[in-house]
């Protein structure tokens, strides 16, 4: 996005672009074992951004975030380089409910458990 718009060099972007392809896409690594994607509705990530509070994020327009969470959700509804856990924010409030970690960790070994009984019937 930001090198779309003008606002990333082409000498980062390529570095950008060649390290995560050299890190995810290639054959020659190791694919990472599973990747933990938070996901949101709109409304629910600005909400959270509010509340986070942070100048950067406060004084960000919303049009750049509404555009994030298109790109997003178009980039990880494609990507296929290793197995996704999706986890919905509204699902979990690790704030207030710090024990929910626990079920986090058990769905992330679930899915782990899983896919290396994949690999290993492979």
């Amino acid at each position: 996005m930001h090198y779309d718009k003008g606002t990333m060099n082409p000498t980062d972007y390529e570095t950008y672009t060649n390290l995560f392809d050299a890190m995810v896409m290639t054959p020659y690594f190791p694919h990472p074992d599973l990747l933990i994607y938070l996901e949101g509705s709109l409304e629910d990530v600005i909400a959270r951004i509010r509340e986070r509070g942070r100048e950067m994020e406060q004084q960000t327009p919303r049009a750049y975030w509404e555009e994030m969470h298109g790109r997003y959700k178009e980039w990880i509804d494609q990507f296929n380089a290793c197995p996704v856990l999706r986890l919905d924010i509204n699902d979990y409030d690790l704030k207030k409910n710090p024990d929910q970690i626990e079920n986090i960790v058990e769905r992330i070994a679930h899915m782990i458990e899983q896919t290396n009984r994949f690999k290993k019937q492979r």
